[in-house]
């Protein structure tokens, strides 16, 4: 659909300004005017690969932005300003790319459409769950309230986001500079030893030879080596940004042992806290079923949940639907079906939220207290059979002297 930047006059005067999207400039003066506005002007919007670059790099702030951005939201509505004018005010006050962030909101609701709406524009920034909670919200008059709970839910994942990322970067960092102490042994100290492993012709070792051979191609053949690198870091790079092969790597990643169960931990926390979540602020069950397919990667869960979701709109309970599936293990499916029993699904899913929440950070303690010693140890094997073949070469020619 086509978007439109536009310029009207409120009835107190104030010149208000965004982008809509809109079949025609007609719709969008009739959009003006039925809000009480005076159409200055109503232009399309250039769609050229730099503009629409500029945009989308304008729509993109940092997550923990848009929580910070979000909280303050929260209090000026729970303050008693209107939606609008606490947009307003955080433009003014806040980081340039979450000024741009709010204009666009803003510009978004003055066009005539709702708070959800303006943050569907988003996906990059806020979830569809988010979006889904906001929308009840709405519809309740608790909106401030339901910002506040999604400030919640986003400070927990992004202390998880963290720990889980501490887990992965510790070892990398290891293993990276393994790889260039490495590179600059085979690259620099290697050759000064050539001259004096010439002499020994035949009688050197068959793991001095070994690295001596490993230095030589690599000098002769570095710009292979490097466009190899490149092409490997490229390949990575754009084969995680397909959404279908993501879901595939991190499900292969996933059966490995030692990581299978905490990544089990990890979904079910992330579908159980989502759930409940919806739950709490007013989304109905086979609307909260629906939104957590885009949460899912693995394909195996995006059937489970379509299945659950389907039995659940035919009028099967829900714990039901759910316990024929792989998609939670049995202990949250048994707790669900006592919150099903009860009726009390949103405070039970909560509960089992915490539980697996808390159970997976006991597990990520773990995997890096063993990680770390692990790669170390590997790394120093690695690094210390290069030094002992080199001193053992050495020790050689200088026996042969003597």
């Amino acid at each position: 659909m086509p978007q439109f930047r536009y310029r009207a006059v409120t009835p107190a005067g104030e010149i208000v300004a965004g982008e809509v999207d809109a079949s025609s400039r007609e719709e969008v003066v009739r959009r003006i005017e039925y809000l009480g506005h005076l159409t200055i002007d109503a232009e399309p919007v250039t769609t050229g690969i730099l503009t629409r670059s500029r945009k989308s790099a304008g729509k993109a702030p940092r997550s923990r932005d848009v929580s910070i951005f979000l909280h303050q939201l929260a209090l000026l509505l729970g303050a008693g300003l209107t939606l609008e004018a606490a947009l307003q005010t955080l433009s003014d006050n806040t980081s340039k790319g979450l000024a741009g962030f709010a204009q666009d909101l803003r510009a978004s609701i003055s066009a005539g459409d709702s708070f959800a709406e303006a943050l569907e524009q988003h996906t990059v920034a806020i979830e569809p769950a988010y979006v889904a909670m906001v929308r009840a919200g709405e519809a309740s008059g608790k909106l401030d309230a339901v910002l506040r709970a999604i400030v919640e839910d986003r400070s927990r994942k992004e202390v998880l986001t963290d720990r889980i990322n501490s887990a992965i970067r510790y070892p990398l960092f290891l293993v990276g500079s393994a790889i260039v102490i490495l590179l600059f042994f085979l690259m620099y100290v290697v050759p000064q030893f050539e001259p004096v492993f010439a002499d020994l012709g035949g009688r050197l070792n068959s793991g001095a030879a070994f690295v001596v051979a490993c230095s030589s191609l690599l000098r002769r053949n570095l710009d292979l080596f490097l466009g190899i690198c490149l092409f490997l870091v490229v390949g990575t790079w754009l084969v995680l940004r397909n959404r279908e092969w993501r879901a595939r790597i991190i499900g292969a990643v996933t059966l490995l042992p030692g990581i299978s169960e905490l990544a089990g931990d990890r979904r079910t926390a992330r579908i159980v806290g989502t759930l409940g979540l919806l739950l709490e602020n007013g989304v109905p069950l086979p609307a909260a079923l629906k939104i957590l397919r885009d949460i899912v990667t693995e394909p195996r869960y995006v059937a489970a949940l379509d299945s659950v979701h389907e039995q659940v709109r035919n009028g099967r309970r829900f714990a039901e639907a759910l316990a024929d599936t792989t998609l939670l293990p049995p202990l949250a499916v048994r707790m669900l079906r006592v919150g099903d029993e009860v009726g009390d699904v949103a405070n039970i899913v909560r509960h089992a939220s915490r539980f697996y929440e808390h159970k997976l950070g006991l597990g990520l303690d773990r995997l890096m207290g063993a990680i770390g010693p692990i790669t170390i140890i590997v790394v120093s094997i690695v690094i210390g059979t290069l030094i002992v073949s080199i001193m053992s070469s050495l020790l050689s020619m200088t026996d042969l002297a003597q």
